[in-house]
């Protein structure tokens, strides 16, 4: 998952600090142009969150998730949903933009785990990084492609697919609301769902071989109220409901849960720079 304490986000925070940096150095360098807006608008937040403590977790507990986005002023406001990971757009249009993503997942800290996991091996917080495509086929539908290989902690290559319908009942008030899958390798689900020989003997639990495909499926809702041009503020549900190929593992069949709901409340202050 995407929730972190307080020393995960010090760094996330010190790399959105040197993004800002480099950002408020571009726009001091271009200047203002006649008749445009210049400037860097800074939108920064965080959402507190109750999601299950590692993938296929029985158990939940309260989080943090960070939120930054970068954008010219002037520029259209893309919209951002809590399961989206930090992207930068190379690429943008009227309905499509794409680029470079990035993403941190939950550690794995079998020393703080209940009886049954301590056997199986930590996993460190792990840093993601790839690719993401986004394409709105209509002003009320929005549909994202992230590609990501992890870097650190996990191994192996993720892909995660979404769509959303989007409504805008009022000017304030944002409401989206669409499905979810979750794609994985081999060597991504091995570092989550398999059990080695010699895990297996430690932990009591049969030996079992993650393979790649299908990692989960769900939906996920959003509802943004922005309450002035600066203040938004947010609430989301994500549900997934783990793979049977994931669902197989005796970590997840015997010690937790295919059933992962991430529940959220949040607030972003924007405000710009470089003007």
């Amino acid at each position: 998952m995407w929730i972190w304490d307080l020393p995960r986000i010090v760094v996330v925070f010190a790399v959105l600090a040197a993004a800002l940096g480099a950002s408020v150095a571009r726009a001091q360098e271009a200047g203002a142009e006649p008749g445009k807006k210049s400037g860097t608008i800074v939108t920064l937040g965080g959402f507190a969150a109750l999601a299950p403590r590692f993938e296929g977790a029985r158990r939940s507990e309260w989080g943090f998730i960070p939120m930054f986005d970068l954008r010219d002023a002037g520029a259209r406001e893309w919209l951002s949903l809590p399961r989206d990971g930090v992207d930068l757009a190379l690429i943008e249009a009227s309905v499509f933009r794409a680029g470079l993503v990035g993403n941190f997942r939950w550690q794995r800290d079998t020393n703080s785990l209940v009886r049954g996991f301590r056997h199986v091996g930590d996993i460190d917080l792990s840093l993601e990084g790839g690719g993401f495509a986004e394409f709105w086929p209509a002003p009320t539908l929005r549909t994202r492609a992230e590609l990501r290989q992890a870097v650190l902690g996990a191994k192996g290559l993720v892909a995660d697919l979404s769509a959303d319908v989007v409504l805008r009942p009022t000017p304030a008030l944002t409401f989206t609301a669409g499905p979810r899958l979750s794609l994985a390798n081999q060597t991504f689900m091995d570092s989550y769902y398999s059990v080695d020989a010699v895990q297996a003997i430690h932990a009591g639990l049969p030996a079992y071989n993650a393979s790649a495909g299908i990692r989960s499926f769900g939906a996920g809702t959003m509802l943004r109220y922005k309450a002035s041009d600066a203040i938004s503020h947010f609430a989301f549900i994500e549900y997934q409901r783990i793979s049977q190929t994931a669902f197989d593992s005796p970590l997840v069949s015997r010690r937790g849960s295919p059933d992962q709901t991430t529940i959220g409340i949040g607030t972003s202050v924007s405000f710009t720079i470089g003007n």
